[in-house]
């Protein structure tokens, strides 16, 4: 008896440490969010040198806005990706605005699809 009030005691007052468990959550999203942007950077800084030549950017300001698979299902891999970027010309000068790329990525590759200012 004394045995199955313990454990009844310790079942409804132990609680699971699901702070742990949202830690690791958000530590993999900022890798994955991170590392998301790296691959795009490439084809971002060609696309915005190309439109606006003297203009620079920093990956720890750009932001994702939207992801969305354009296929549905298992094993459909395109989908639009669009981000912003602050820029600014020169390192000590006044920011020159934000200017979002749509990416446009499949197995293939990625593409520039869209240039918004």
């Amino acid at each position: 008896m004394l045995l199955i009030s313990l454990t009844t005691v310790l079942y409804t007052t132990w609680k699971r440490p699901q702070i742990v468990e949202n830690v690791r959550a958000k530590e993999i999203h900022s890798d994955f969010y991170d590392v998301l942007l790296v691959l795009l950077d490439p084809y971002a800084r060609k696309a915005i040198n190309k439109e606006y030549p003297s203009r620079s950017y920093a990956l720890w300001d750009a932001e994702i806005v939207e992801i969305k698979r354009l296929t549905g299902g298992y094993s459909q891999y395109d989908f639009t990706v669009k981000v912003k970027y602050d820029t600014y010309t020169g390192p000590f000068n006044q920011p020159e605005g934000p200017i979002t790329l749509t990416f446009y990525v499949t197995t293939e590759g990625v593409v520039v699809k869209k240039i918004q200012k």
